[in-house]
């Protein structure tokens, strides 16, 4: 594994080390940063082993506690599930001092990143927040993000210098992940649109009609050509994660004095589909890949 030992003062840590956290993890120590994971799944007998395989592919040092991780950590990375985002902030901020940095990436409503920044801030470290836009595979590292936070550019020119594609949108935390909440209604009740009227479609036997129609309505999409099953495949294999980004968003609204409850049936949709491809992780094929989109939808109590 290459290093660049130009930027070996970087010392990071990362908080979740589940899905993006390895990724992270990969690209920081090609750069020649020294980075430090934690994990609360550490703690657990059956998920150990598959976070101490993670951290020797990436190179990553595991820390087995989440002072140890942060001791001396220029950076910390949140990369967590959403419901414990906050939870994690909370328990980091009396551990951290002046000089360090916490970057919150995670898919949260604007009122938890800004509660998430005033418990960091109370020890005197630094806040930062991060939207991130896209799915991290297959992008990376480059995957686009934007922060948010009075060091937000400052931080943004550091992270770019080591390969990260971040935007600085604004000195105030919360209007980041604003912008990517507001996005994900559209894209994540896209999905859920999709997998519902594919569901309905199927059980009358017109879904090959049905897509025509789409394609024809809105040409150069793809609805002719597998679109369909790519936004269902995202579902079923992320649904989770996405379900709980849609609760916060459902939260945004409620706070904004709208209803959220479009916001929480997207979620939900998320949910059950994803519960469906949980159950079929047996059925996977010789590439990995969950089974057809029809299959997935096949009996599904998703409606």
């Amino acid at each position: 594994m290459q290093r660049h030992p130009s930027n070996a003062a970087h010392a990071i840590a990362i908080i979740g080390f589940g899905e993006v956290g390895p990724i992270l993890a990969q690209a920081l120590v090609e750069q020649g940063c020294a980075v430090t994971a934690y994990d609360t799944k550490l703690g657990h007998a059956a998920t150990r082993a598959q976070i101490q395989a993670r951290a020797e592919r990436s190179g990553a040092r595991l820390a087995d506690t989440l002072a140890g991780a942060l001791a001396d950590a220029q950076w910390v990375l949140s990369a967590v599930t959403a419901s414990q985002a906050e939870a994690v902030a909370t328990a980091a901020a009396p551990l951290m001092k002046p000089g360090q940095t916490f970057i919150d990436l995670n898919s949260v409503s604007p009122k938890v990143k800004q509660r998430n920044c005033a418990h960091i801030e109370r020890a005197g470290a630094d806040y930062v927040e991060a939207a991130v836009m896209a799915p991290v595979p297959p992008q990376g590292i480059r995957v686009p993000m934007l922060l948010g936070g009075r060091r937000a550019r400052a931080i943004s020119e550091e992270l770019n210098a080591l390969g990260l594609r971040t935007q600085a949108v604004a000195d105030d935390v919360g209007l980041a992940s604003a912008i990517k909440l507001c996005r994900s209604i559209m894209i994540k009740g896209t999905e859920a649109l999709c997998v519902q009227s594919m569901l309905a479609a199927r059980h009358f036997g017109v879904d090959d009609h049905v897509l025509a129609s789409l394609a024809a309505t809105f040409p150069g999409v793809g609805w002719d050509q597998g679109y369909e099953a790519y936004l269902i495949g995202r579902v079923a294999e992320h649904g989770q994660r996405r379900s709980e980004e849609m609760r916060e968003a459902a939260a945004m609204l409620g706070e904004l004095g709208m209803d959220g409850s479009l916001a929480t049936a997207i979620a939900d949709v998320q949910e059950k589909l994803a519960r469906k491809g949980l159950s079929l992780r047996g059925d996977l094929d010789e590439q990995g890949r969950l089974p057809e989109w029809r299959t997935l939808l096949a009996n599904a109590d998703i409606g």
